[in-house]
């Protein structure tokens, strides 16, 4: 069939005649499943639904799909995505891989070989003379480790002002602008439950907590896996080094001022949640 597509094929071990056990077929297909939705809504606003328009029950077992969306491009940019992602992995490009989509693989390329003893996802954007395969081989596990280790995981807390905000199927992600002198944006995946108080808060000063990754030798995050968030007040309405010399000078305790600044918001937040 011509047009983007993806196809996943896998095999079981020699000695069961190449055959899959149904439990390992129905578990490898959700885990290919959700590689495909989550490197999908990470690059495409559109829905996106994968349709089976070839599905061969004799080893290897091979689950050919087509995507499917309201407009015209969007089929073509997701097998892009899905087919950018894997090889991020292969050419150790791991700056691009989001964590979800990096879970998603780990997931999928993770099997016994008492079990599977071969799987491989293709993916075709024009026709077979486009065709790119993964294979889900040793060396593709070994990529995918050292792309997770290039991360640095911290419970901690960033702070700045809360932007752009995505609840396009249900990706629930927002930015937030951290204050001069840091000048840096990060990406903040969110739960559900704080849905509305993130939309409340677009354009405000807030913190968030959760799991801050980073990227070896970076200073700042790239992402973080938000579990706490308050709105803090502006910038402007926090006092000044000078300012709080000139209402008493030694106040800050021999804190430094940006020390005391952020401890003067914690508290401000507490008291206002």
């Amino acid at each position: 069939m011509a047009g983007p597509k993806v196809v996943f094929v896998m095999e079981g071990p020699d000695e069961n005649d190449d055959h899959l056990e149904l439990p390992v077929f129905v578990e490898k297909v959700r885990h290919f499943l959700d590689m495909l939705d989550r490197s999908v809504k990470e690059s495409v606003d559109e829905v996106v639904v994968f349709h089976v328009v070839h599905l061969s029950h004799s080893s290897p077992a091979t689950i050919e799909c087509v995507p499917r969306a309201s407009d015209v491009e969007s089929p073509t940019a997701a097998v892009q995505a899905i087919g950018g992602s894997l090889m991020d992995v292969k050419s150790e490009n791991f700056q691009n891989l989001s964590h979800a989509v990096l879970s998603a693989m780990e997931q999928l390329a993770k099997f016994s070989p008492a079990k599977v003893s071969h799987a491989e996802v293709r993916i075709v954007e024009n026709g077979h003379d486009g065709e790119q395969v993964y294979r889900m081989d040793d060396r593709f596990k070994e990529q995918l480790r050292r792309a997770r280790h290039q991360e640095d995981r911290v419970i901690s807390t960033i702070d700045g002002r809360l932007e752009q905000i995505n609840i396009h199927n249900d990706v629930n992600t927002f930015r937030i602008y951290a204050s001069p002198p840091a000048s840096y944006s990060v990406n903040c995946g969110f739960p559900p439950n704080l849905l509305e108080t993130v939309q409340s808060s677009l354009g405000a000063f807030v913190a968030v907590s959760g799991e801050c990754l980073y990227r070896p030798d970076a200073p700042f995050p790239y992402k973080i896996n938000v579990q706490e968030m308050r709105m803090l007040p502006p910038a402007e309405e926090l006092p000044t080094l000078s300012d709080l010399y000139g209402i008493a000078p030694g106040a800050t305790g021999g804190m430094s001022s940006e020390r005391f600044v952020r401890e003067l918001r914690d508290a401000w937040g507490e008291a206002n949640r």
